[in-house]
């Protein structure tokens, strides 16, 4: 049992037993691990492993079994979330589906600062239209980091290059992008994709995520981008998530 410090996300906290925390961590080191804080329940400790957070933790690291956390420091518990309820609806999807689609100790650096990134801007954004796009934002990055795709430059199978004055191109989850006139006839499921959407899509896959508070984006063409996602991501990712059902409560609210 070796004694570890690594940076990491609280991506779940819930009471274990009488005085204790069974915590579900995203680290920079070793990717996602439980583990077990003793005696926190009822101390001023309990602050330090409420979620979301980014702390530093030092713990006790065991093969094939809960580790133990020996210390944590708080980095950043991201106070903004935990004062406004639909920023914290939107945080709690983004955790749930890292949670139930990531495995045990896969180690993903680009993955942690994803995840790190988002929570921070949902933590500091003003605007809440601009909540509305860190949805599609991380989706689109989460499946491209996990290796899913999609693919948006030209056809996935013949390699045809997607050019503003050519159509017939559709979105294919099966086949992980784009597919042309001729070769969609491979997955009758796909669907017509506009140009201008799948520019979009391009654009947000690769935008810094910190300039997304930047942007803006009509309602209706942000409702078509969530509808192309969710037929794309659920093919993928664990899906009925109940946080994405809170996210659109409060949406609708």
């Amino acid at each position: 049992m070796a004694l570890a410090k690594t940076n990491a996300l609280i991506i779940q906290s819930r009471r274990f037993r009488e005085t204790s925390l069974l915590l579900v961590y995203y680290t920079l080191d070793f990717g996602k691990i439980d583990a077990i804080a003793k005696g926190v329940f009822g101390t001023k400790k309990l602050f330090f492993h409420v979620f979301p957070a980014y702390v530093e933790i030092s713990l006790y690291r065991k093969e094939n079994s809960l580790s133990l956390v020996s210390h944590c420091e708080l980095l950043d518990p991201f106070p903004g979330l935990h004062q406004d309820l639909k920023k914290l609806s939107y945080s709690f999807y983004v955790l749930e589906l890292v949670k139930e689609a990531v495995r045990e100790s896969e180690q993903n650096s680009s993955l942690f600062w994803l995840l790190f990134k988002i929570l921070k801007v949902l933590d500091e954004i003003k605007d809440y239209h601009q909540i509305e796009l860190v949805r599609p934002a991380f989706e689109l990055k989460f499946l491209k980091i996990l290796g899913y795709g999609p693919f948006l430059n030209n056809c996935v199978i013949c390699k045809k290059k997607i050019q503003k004055d050519t159509s017939g191109f559709r979105l294919s989850a099966q086949a992980g992008g784009l597919l042309c006139r001729r070769c969609c006839r491979q997955d009758p499921t796909s669907l017509p994709i506009t140009y201008s959407l799948n520019t979009l899509m391009n654009y947000l896959l690769n935008l810094e995520v910190f300039l997304l508070p930047r942007l803006k984006m009509p309602f209706n063409l942000r409702q078509e981008l969530l509808n192309y996602l969710s037929y794309f991501k659920d093919y993928y990712l664990p899906s009925n998530q109940q946080s994405l059902k809170l996210v659109e409560r409060i949406k609708n609210a």
